[in-house]
């Protein structure tokens, strides 16, 4: 049975069609129509889309020759009062929000647009680090100068986490901004427990007041990550090294105590509601892969939570071979956002899948305007496995080599089981990132997870 998948371009038209309910829409996902309508021209660079509720973008666009980044959000025209809400409390607090009206036979459609300073769910911690949390994590800042003053912008998901890269006289350092407090796989205490128990991490610069107001920093360290890495020597030995590390996480005893972390994956409430919520986002972006979709929530569903299981270990909870960085012949792990209990075979299979997505950087997005319901697309990325292999590429083996080394264990067929699971769960990533290719990607990532585990 094949699956036939629209081009991306005619995906965006139907999805706006479909969703009469959000008429501001089409300006926010087409880079040429949101250029018009600012003025300049900007690339949406990340998207949050709830149907039928709202829409929010980000973009970037060039300006004093540097990037800068910005925002735009539409909400249903029943909704858009709370648009004209936020836009007196931005302007009221010196911000630069504006209301756009694209259609002029529709006043009623609104496009608010605004500057990352601007972003109401950061604006808080934001200010909080341009007026003090900077001077405490020992960096120069202009006083009354913008926060983005002699920074540079890494990454910006909006009403979430801005990641800028400052300097602290010869050295490069990278602040987190989040919405939220730092959680506790971001406390000194739980990240010391890790250095102490072998796990290579870089320094914190934040203090408690800093991790209160969603702020981290550490010094930049390395040469870049691991998904950066070819197939050299260093990079081979690169992940393999990060297999130990791996292990040497899974080992720290007594942090998956009841109450000491949140559970990952475990508690089946959280797996159900997680998998229904990415098979209803896959529904609405492609109906023709809702059937597809919803098998896969079933089989993972029951998959993942069957009997016997290894015990929990304390996970990464997002492990893929970016959040692994590379100097020399070391490694440090990082982000440890969502570290939690959990098994082994997450982790490992988080890795295996993040590697299998990574698309070739220079042929780009392989072709996959049909794919097989249970096989992987001709052209699929380079080191993907072919029909039957286990998950993940030459980094994947060696990383399991270096963590099997280590002392750790794992079970082949619960990691392909979870490598399915991420796969599953990041099918939307394509749309949300903006890929060129979103449709044929989003497909791919359905097959692979269902080939992973028939």
């Amino acid at each position: 049975m094949i699956t036939l998948v629209p081009g991306s371009s005619q995906a965006e038209h139907a999805l706006a069609r479909r969703d009469a309910a959000l008429p501001g829409l089409p300006w926010l996902l087409d880079n040429g129509r949101l250029s018009e309508l600012l003025g300049e021209t900007v690339r949406v660079t990340r998207v949050r889309y709830k149907p039928g509720t709202s829409l929010l973008v980000s973009f970037r666009r060039r300006r004093n020759g540097s990037f800068d980044y910005g925002w735009a959000m539409t909400r249903t025209p029943a909704s858009s009062g709370k648009l004209l809400e936020r836009e007196h409390t931005v302007r009221s607090h010196g911000g630069d929000m504006s209301i756009l009206r694209p259609d002029p036979s529709n006043p009623e459609t609104l496009v608010a647009v605004g500057g990352v300073e601007d972003d109401w769910a950061l604006h808080r911690n934001l200010t909080w680090l341009r007026k003090k949390g900077i001077e405490r994590l020992g960096l120069h800042h202009r006083p009354g100068a913008a926060l983005l003053a002699g920074s540079t912008v890494l990454r910006y998901k909006p009403e979430r986490r801005l990641v800028l890269l400052s300097h602290k006289a010869s050295t490069a350092v990278v602040i987190k901004a989040a919405a939220k407090p730092a959680g506790p796989g971001q406390q000194t205490q739980f990240l010391n427990r890790l250095r102490h128990h072998g796990v290579p991490l870089l320094p914190q610069l934040a203090d408690a007041e800093c991790l209160a107001h969603g702020v981290t920093a550490s010094t930049a360290w390395g040469t870049g990550d691991l998904a950066a890495g070819d197939n050299s020597t260093g990079t081979r030995t690169a992940a393999y090294t990060a297999g130990q590390a791996l292990a040497a996480l899974h080992c720290v005893p007594d942090v998956v105590e009841a109450g000491r972390l949140p559970t990952a994956g475990n508690r089946p409430e959280d797996l159900a509601a997680q998998l229904k919520a990415t098979r209803t986002m896959v529904s609405a972006l492609l109906p023709e892969l809702e059937p597809l979709a919803r098998d896969l929530e079933t089989r993972l569903t029951a998959l993942l939570l069957a009997r016997p299981r290894t015990a929990p270990v304390l996970v990464h909870g997002d492990f893929s071979a970016d959040q692994v960085l590379v100097g020399d012949s070391e490694v440090r792990l990082i982000d440890f956002d969502r570290a939690a209990s959990g098994l082994a075979e997450a982790d490992l299979g988080s890795f295996a899948a993040a590697e299998e997505a990574v698309l070739p950087a220079a042929g780009g997005s392989p072709s996959r305007e049909a794919l097989p319901d249970g096989g992987a697309p001709a052209g699929a990325p380079a080191g993907v496995p072919v029909s039957g292999d286990s998950a993940g590429g030459p980094k994947t083996a060696l990383l399991a080599e270096g963590y099997l080394d280590a002392g750790g264990r794992f079970s082949q067929a619960a990691v392909d089981a979870w490598a399915a699971y991420r796969l599953f769960n990041s099918s939307v990533d394509p749309f949300r990132d903006r890929s060129p290719e979103w449709a044929a990607d989003m497909s791919w990532h359905l097959a692979r997870a269902k080939e992973l585990i028939q």
